[in-house]
C-alpha cells in the first residue's frame, strides 16, 4: 500500500491540483463537489427545459436529438460550473484539473478501446452463457449511424463532466489532505452514490460501480491526465447504451441502438433493470482489470 501511495504521489494529476489558491479539508472539499455538481445539474436543467420546449414548439425534433440536447446542456452546464469554480476561486489555469497531457487525442483513443474492449467482453460473456440475446436491428445503416452519431456528442459531454468533476477536480483536492488510495477510495464510493436513484440499483450495482471508480481513478493516475478515463467512460456508455441497447447505469432510453438485445437470464448475472454494470459478469471484469493495472504499476515502479 505504501508504494502505491509513493507511486500515486508522483502523478502529475496531484501536481498539478497543488496549484489551487485555497485549501479545504475533505469535509468541506465533499461538500463543495456535492453543491458545485447540484448547481451545475440543476442550471443544466433549466436550460434544457427552456430550450427544448422552443425547439419542440418551432420544429419537428426527433427523440434522438432531444436526447443529446439535454445530455450536452445539463452535464456542459456542470462542467461550466466547475470551471468557474477553479478559474474564479482557485484561481489556477482549467487545464490544470487533468487537462494536461502531452498527446491527449491519443490518450483519448487509447481510453476509448479499452472502454469498447471491456464492455464488449462482458456482453459477450453474457450472450455466450445465455444471459442475453443479441439481435441486430433491421433499419436504413445511414439513419442508424446518423442518429448515433448525434447521440455520441451527447455521450461525449456526459461522459466528460463526470470524469472533470471527480477524477480531475476531486480526487486531487481530497489528497492534499490525505493519501491517494484514501482519496480513491472516497471518490469510488461517491462515484456509487450518485447512482443509488436510478432505477433497479441493487447493493451489487453499487459494487461495480464503486469497483468502476477504483478502476477510472487509477488510470488517470497513472497516467497523470484524465483523457483517457473521458475517453473509456464515453465509449463505455456508449457501446452499453446505443450498440449493444442495454440499459445504462438504470437508464433504459437512450435512443438509437444497433443491437435490441433481451436480458433472459438471472439478474444476479445480466444486472436486471440496472443492466450490465449491476452484475456479476461485471464484478469480476472490472476486479480482472483493477489487479491487472496493480500488476502494471509495480512492474513500472521496478523498471524506474
Amino acid at each position: 500500500m505504501r508504494n502505491l501511495n509513493l507511486q500515486f504521489k508522483k502523478s502529475a494529476l496531484f501536481l498539478q491540483g497543488e496549484k489551487s489558491k485555497i485549501k479545504l479539508n475533505i469535509q468541506l472539499t465533499i461538500i463543495v463537489y456535492f453543491l458545485l455538481w447540484i448547481i451545475g445539474l440543476a442550471l443544466g436543467r433549466l436550460l434544457a427545459l427552456s430550450v427544448l420546449n422552443i425547439f419542440e414548439s418551432t420544429s419537428n425534433v426527433s427523440d434522438n436529438t432531444v436526447i443529446a440536447l439535454r445530455k450536452l446542456m445539463v452535464c456542459g452546464m456542470q462542467i461550466a460550473v466547475f470551471f468557474l469554480w477553479v478559474k474564479f476561486i482557485e484561481k489556477r489555469p482549467v487545464n490544470s484539473i487533468g487537462f494536461q497531457a502531452g498527446k491527449p487525442l491519443k490518450s483519448y483513443i487509447i481510453g476509448f478501446i479499452i472502454g469498447l474492449c471491456t464492455i464488449t467482453i462482458v456482453v459477450a460473456i453474457l450472450d455466450f452463457i445465455g444471459a442475453v440475446k443479441l439481435q441486430y436491428r433491421q433499419v436504413e445503416y445511414d439513419y442508424m449511424i446518423i442518429n448515433i452519431g448525434i447521440i455520441a456528442f451527447g455521450w461525449i459531454v456526459q461522459s466528460a463532466s463526470e470524469e472533470i468533476a471527480i477524477r480531475g477536480w476531486l480526487i486531487p483536492s481530497l489528497e492534499k489532505n490525505c493519501t491517494p488510495l484514501m482519496s480513491i477510495a472516497i471518490t469510488a464510493i461517491i462515484f456509487g452514490i450518485l447512482h443509488l436513484f436510478s432505477s433497479g440499483v441493487t447493493v451489487l450495482s453499487f459494487i461495480n460501480l464503486t469497483l468502476s471508480g477504483i478502476f477510472f481513478a487509477s488510470y488517470a493516475i497513472l497516467n497523470g491526465n484524465i483523457w483517457g478515463v473521458c475517453g473509456m467512460h464515453f465509449a463505455w456508455n456508449l457501446a452499453l447504451g446505443n450498440i449493444y441497447g442495454l440499459p445504462v447505469s438504470g437508464f433504459a432510453d437512450n435512443g438509437e441502438k444497433i443491437f435490441q438485445t433481451q436480458q433472459v437470464g438471472a439478474n444476479l448475472l445480466t444486472g436486471g433493470d440496472f443492466g450490465p454494470e449491476g452484475g456479476l459478469v461485471t464484478t469480476i471484469t472490472l476486479l480482472i482489470a483493477i489487479v491487472a493495472l496493480i500488476l502494471k504499476l509495480r512492474k513500472y515502479d521496478r523498471n524506474r
